[in-house]
């Protein structure tokens, strides 16, 4: 990991732990410099990316301010993050809700996900999830029940994966993630509060555990104006 995505890390980790407070001001660049023992240049460019990733906003001629945390904030690619994760400390109202939870099997979207025939079969979990009072989220999950072999309403409605890291004692390693945008189907105009928007922003993904099997296959529906994504390129 290069020198500025490490003070990136370790800022950002400080100010979701509540170290840094939001409406307060961070160390200057120069207490950052000896803090950490980097150059400006590396504190600077730590910044812009925390800056980016709405954590922290410039004041010309002060020291950077902590931001409000904001579940909207752009979300990096590359990291695995519950909604409640995202959501610490609790500075917004969030609701989880099980729209549905049901066995299937045999359907060949899942079999192909999966590498599976039609003798394995999958929970289908739909939870919609309302941030501040607006539904804006909807999820479609599958999960093996060969690796996950119970789930109910109060799982569902909590943190599925905290169960599963803590109760089951399963490794998450890696998700490989597809984001598309499409029209709104009838099951995520029936579970959003889509207003004006008929269209909605999906992430496809499936999940490997740390032995490289796949345990979920499924898909976040977001309102488009309450969604952005980031990533960092390298040349």
């Amino acid at each position: 990991m290069s020198k500025y995505k490490k003070v990136y890390e370790d800022i950002k980790e400080k100010i979701i732990a509540g170290l840094f407070p939001a409406n307060k001001e961070l160390p200057s660049e120069n207490d950052l410099m000896h803090h950490y023992h980097f150059s400006k240049d590396t504190i600077r460019k730590a910044l812009s990316l925390l800056e980016r990733d709405g954590y922290i906003r410039k004041q010309q001629g002060r020291n950077s301010i902590v931001l409000e945390p904001q579940l909207t904030k752009p979300q990096p690619l590359s990291e695995i993050k519950t909604v409640g994760e995202l959501n610490h400390p609790h500075t917004h109202d969030v609701k989880t809700k099980l729209t549905s939870l049901y066995i299937v099997q045999g359907e060949p979207l899942l079999m192909e996900a999966f590498q599976v025939d039609d003798s394995v079969d999958f929970y289908r979990v739909g939870r919609s999830r309302t941030i501040n009072g607006e539904c804006v989220e909807y999820e479609i999950a599958y999960f093996d029940r060969r690796i996950v072999p119970y789930l109910n309403r109060e799982i569902a409605e909590g943190s599925i994966y905290r169960y599963l890291e803590q109760e089951l004692n399963l490794t998450i390693s890696h998700s490989e993630r597809e984001i598309s945008f499409r029209y709104a189907n009838e099951e995520e105009r029936n579970n959003l509060d889509l207003g004006e928007y008929d269209m909605v922003v999906v992430v496809t993904s499936t999940s490997y555990l740390d032995n490289g099997k796949a345990f979920q296959y499924g898909s976040i529906s977001y309102r488009p104006d309450k969604i952005t994504f980031t990533s960092t390129a390298t040349r």
